[in-house]
């Protein structure tokens, strides 16, 4: 049986290191993990793989050329797929593909993601967008539905979901999806780097962290907000005085974790004094004195290392983008600095303020996420799921 996930990413770098640990342990137990890649069958830019990024043997990237060699690639073999495609137009094709007996599919959202799907795909959008919304997510969601009455596209056989208001709405027979998903199941609120509870004793107070956004991210052009040569150059010039800010009252050094998505020569030219990483995210997290960030996903590392947080604001990134880090604030209650402002920092009373805001942590994950026993983190589920359907298939 083959182990492996079904894509369509420009990155199969990114797209490892977000769930890194994951894709290693399933590797390591089941000898291979496969990124079965669609990338190359409709895109003319042809994928480039960094084999020297995949240090693990164990996992094996197949980017067919064509439909024929991964219907093919999908007959002979039984697999075991996580298959996390959206359920637009452009995927049907896919999920037709991978309805096949000797496949079993299984989802799950970016485990710790917090999106609205209002603000995400209505409020920040023009006309020509929404109309576009419409097309190919609302329409497309009936067409795969229609596909599914039909018996011509296949399930997904499991969704599994951490947040609760989302498996609440998700499990609920009356949702939107409807016909899409055969079961639900909630689990345990996982980290995406897994080995983050383990070395807790081996963390540090060296550094101060900034999370990268990614200024250039397709997301935010999407909305119709342009930043232009000007408008990098600004927003970089305030975070640089930011930063130099907190290093200076502190005495840390500060360390900035690129978004895979960002350009290094236009952030090095203005964060010269600073030291910049891609893909290095976690280790800096992990030895922090604070963290800091817009919004992102791997801030959640922090929180459960108990790391100071503070949430930057710059009106230079736009409506959408303040959005989607209001969502972290309000759930978590983090302070709050507008890096364009010119505002004093006292030591003591932020240190205070920030040690106040750690209690609210563990309260807020609890609320928000399943945190019992009877749920599992999703590499266990994928196991016993695993054995399941390994003995259909005798």
């Amino acid at each position: 049986m083959i182990i492996a996930e079904l894509s369509n990413s420009a990155s199969c770098e990114k797209k490892y290191y977000l769930q890194q640990n994951l894709y290693d342990y399933l590797g390591k137990k089941y000898k291979k993990f496969y990124f079965i890649n669609t990338h190359n069958i409709f895109n003319k830019k042809k994928l480039k793989i960094d084999y020297k990024f995949f240090k693990k043997k164990n996992i094996i990237h197949f980017s067919p050329k064509n439909i024929t060699e991964l219907n093919n690639f999908l007959k002979k073999n039984k697999i075991f797929l996580i298959n996390n495609l959206s359920f637009k137009f452009e995927h049907i094709l896919f999920y037709y593909l991978t309805s096949k007996k000797n496949i079993f599919q299984i989802s799950f959202f970016n485990i710790y993601a917090l999106s609205n799907y209002k603000a995400e795909n209505w409020l920040h959008v023009n006309f020509t967008q929404k109309i576009k919304f419409l097309f190919t997510k609302k329409l497309s969601l009936i067409f795969h539905r229609i596909l599914i009455i039909l018996r011509i596209v296949d399930p997904i056989d499991l969704l599994c979901i951490a947040q609760k208001n989302v498996f609440k709405e998700y499990s609920n027979i009356k949702n939107k999806r409807i016909f899409l998903i055969k079961k639900y199941k909630n689990i345990k609120n996982t980290s995406v780097k897994l080995p983050l509870n383990q070395n807790k004793k081996r963390q540090s107070k060296k550094y101060i962290t900034f999370i990268d956004t990614g200024i250039f991210h397709k997301d935010i052009s999407k909305r119709g907000h342009i930043i232009n040569d000007e408008m990098v150059n600004n927003y970089l010039l305030f975070l640089k005085t930011y930063l130099n800010n907190l290093s200076k009252i502190f005495k840390k050094e500060v360390i900035v974790c690129l978004h895979p998505s960002s350009n290094f020569k236009i952030y090095k030219k203005t964060l010269n004094k600073f030291k910049l990483f891609k893909y290095k995210t976690e280790k800096y997290i992990l030895n922090s004195f604070m963290v800091l960030f817009h919004e992102s996903t791997a801030i959640f590392s922090a929180i459960f290392l108990k790391k100071k947080i503070i949430s930057l604001k710059s009106n230079t990134l736009g409506d959408y983008l303040n959005t989607r880090r209001l969502f972290y604030v309000n759930r978590f209650s983090f302070v709050e600095h507008d890096i364009e402002k010119n505002f004093k920092i006292k030591k003591k009373k932020l240190i205070n303020d920030l040690n106040l805001k750690i209690k609210n942590y563990e309260k807020s994950i609890r609320n928000s996420y399943f945190t019992n026993k009877d749920s599992l983190p999703i590499e266990k589920i994928i196991d016993k799921e695993i054995e399941k359907f390994s003995k259909k298939l005798i």
